[in-house]
């Protein structure tokens, strides 16, 4: 059995500047910064293509203190766990749409889903809205359930906080 995720951010900006943002390291690297985490890094960041044809895959690792999360989480993993998660962007029917894939190092626990960078529903509105959706899986009897939860409550936080951080990048907040 898998945990959902459903996360919105919105944005003030057109999705076409908020997808630009996406190919900026120096961008990446504060809204990882922001997000937190032990020896937050880029790892890997291709643009390919132009205009409607443009791609992007971000590649991003990061740790979480141990401290942080439940005891019957942390006992099961050794030290800080490290998270890799990549995002392969593409354009999309009127936006921009990413698989999304995060692999806990040494541990049976992972999350995917999409995400989609559409323009904001509201009439006259300029803005922006991220939707995502993804499912954790841990494959653990009895205890699977309870760490997927950890997992997207850990990934929750770290969406609010790069929401903020690219609110605060493109001089809007909503």
């Amino acid at each position: 059995m898998a945990t959902a995720l459903h996360a919105v951010q919105t944005y003030a900006a057109a999705p076409e500047v908020v997808f630009a943002k996406y190919s900026d390291r120096a961008f990446l690297d504060g809204r990882l910064r922001a997000a937190g985490g032990i020896d937050p890094q880029i790892t890997e960041l291709l643009v390919a293509g132009e205009g409607s044809g443009q791609t992007v895959k971000i590649v991003s690792r990061q740790a979480i203190p141990a401290s942080v999360l439940p005891s019957m989480v942390s006992a099961m993993m050794p030290g800080d766990p490290v998270i890799v998660r990549t995002e392969n962007w593409r354009r999309a029917d009127g936006g921009y749409l990413a698989d999304f894939d995060v692999v806990i190092k040494n541990a049976p626990a992972s999350l995917k889903g999409t995400m989609t960078l559409t323009a904001a529903t509201d009439p006259g509105s300029a803005g922006s809205a991220v939707t995502i959706v993804g499912r954790a899986s841990v494959p653990i009897p009895l205890f699977g359930g309870k760490i997927e939860g950890v997992i997207v409550e850990q990934v929750d936080q770290l969406l609010r906080a790069e929401e903020r951080y690219t609110q605060q990048q493109l001089g809007t907040s909503t």
